[in-house]
């Protein structure tokens, strides 16, 4: 590629074809793909669990599996690389020791070391010591090598460094909505709004976040982990619990789009969002294993299916619930405007089928969608800016028309696009209530 990645856009097209590995039978009984296993297992790691389970759907039992599952079994069927194995075994030994003890890696050997008294925070390392003869010390605090006095010392005195509760989480940039403004609105516009659920612990909202950024025959999504960042930060402000999975082929995606909507947690919230970032084309969203030049087996994930799976007969826990869907990939290879440059609809009645959704997708019909390297795409890079904005005052739609706005104004080259909204009334998110 001759461009210039540090300073242009990339797009996420992606040729137009391939597919599958293979599926195998987990102890349980069920059936899943190895790459979805493996994000899966990932998920559960960064979460700070150290117990892999099934995650899918027992129609017998009615709920998510849960069976728990021994890790040679994971390494089996989730087709685990060294690299991966041995990642996977770094994150476990940490959790197991976080268990056992509070500990923290040395910044001169990075090996674990326990703090013997939990009122200092200059903390002996002997593994560093015995290397170098002679006492080697660190800052519980700023982890870095010791610089002041040794005991019963409650500050050490490396530039930056200073006590814990002194420390902040970097805030949220998320305007919140004010009570008053939800009692308004609730007051003024109840028929037309669709119910929300005060934040407390028994609301169990949930969202579904799949990232596909290392293809075995497509190039790297490279911006793709800021798009993820941001977009979990989002929603979490938000008040969604996010399940990130990453690098799913097609059946990977389509196995967990309808695990997803098989939760239990939908019955006790009041929404939920689809976040989707990949490579795409015409005919859908590309999987990890997408290959162009076989056009008899496509890794394509058609988007209906995300419709189909969170519809009212397959996901009845969100029925009459809010289902909000953002894609960000190619669907073509056209221009977005005339002068410039990186599919899909049913209904019925007794209960209707689809209802209840909004989806915005990141560019039009035939067309790329562009991604910055560094920055993310243009697409996430708006959707976050206005949601953090503009979320405590507008409605989900009066978002996504700034959010269209907004690309009117500063992107030529692109313009996303709403599709199978069937929101019968407004959906405000309350941020922070």
């Amino acid at each position: 590629m001759s461009e210039d990645v540090s300073d242009q856009y990339l797009v996420d097209a992606a040729p137009t074809a391939f597919l599958h590995r293979g599926i195998y039978l987990l102890p349980c009984g069920h059936h899943v793909t190895a790459d979805y296993l493996r994000a899966w297992c990932q998920y559960l790691l960064e979460q700070g669990q150290s117990r892999f389970t099934c995650p899918r759907f027992s129609k017998s039992r009615n709920k998510t599996c849960g069976a728990v599952l021994p890790y040679q079994s994971i390494c089996q069927r989730a087709r685990l690389t060294a690299e991966q194995q041995t990642k996977f075994e770094e994150i476990l030994g940490a959790l197991a020791a976080a268990t056992l003890c509070d500990y923290k890696h040395c910044p001169g050997c990075h090996s674990n070391v326990e703090r013997a008294n939990p009122n200092n925070l200059c903390v002996h390392c002997t593994v560093c010591s015995a290397k170098r003869a002679k006492p080697f010390y660190f800052c519980w605090q700023c982890v870095r090598e010791w610089k002041g006095p040794l005991y019963n010392a409650s500050k050490c005195e490396n530039e930056g460094c200073r006590p814990r509760q002194q420390e902040s989480s970097s805030p949220s940039r998320l305007v919140l909505c004010k009570p008053e403004y939800k009692r308004q609105m609730l007051r003024n516009e109840q028929d037309d709004i669709y119910p929300s659920l005060d934040k407390s612990p028994s609301r169990k909202r949930l969202a579904l976040l799949i990232n596909n950024i290392n293809f075995k025959h497509l190039e790297v999504r490279m911006g793709a982990e800021k798009d993820e960042e941001n977009m979990a930060r989002l929603l979490k402000d938000l008040g969604y619990d996010v399940v990130l999975l990453r690098n799913l082929t097609a059946k990977g995606m389509d196995t967990a789009i309808a695990d997803f909507s098989k939760r239990e947690e939908h019955v006790q919230s009041d929404s939920c969002f689809v976040v989707i970032m990949s490579h795409g084309g015409p005919t859908g969203i590309c999987g990890v294993s997408y290959r162009k030049q076989n056009d008899n087996e496509k890794d394509m994930f058609c988007t209906n299916k995300i419709f189909d799976h969170l519809n009212t007969p397959n996901c009845p826990g969100l029925r009459d619930k809010p289902k909000i869907i953002l894609i960000q990939s190619c669907r073509g290879h056209e221009e977005g405007s005339v002068d410039v440059h990186d599919s899909v609809p049913d209904n019925t009645r007794k209960e209707h089928r689809e209802k209840d959704f909004c989806c915005l997708r990141s560019c039009t019909p035939n067309t790329v969608s562009y991604r910055h390297p560094r920055r993310g795409s243009a697409f996430f890079q708006e959707v976050v800016e206005i949601f953090y904005n503009h979320a405590h005052k507008n409605d989900i739609e009066e978002l996504f028309r700034k959010v269209l706005k907004k690309f009117k104004e500063t992107h030529p080259d692109q313009m996303p696009c709403k599709e199978r909204t069937t929101l019968s009334k407004k959906f405000y998110l309350f941020p922070g209530l």
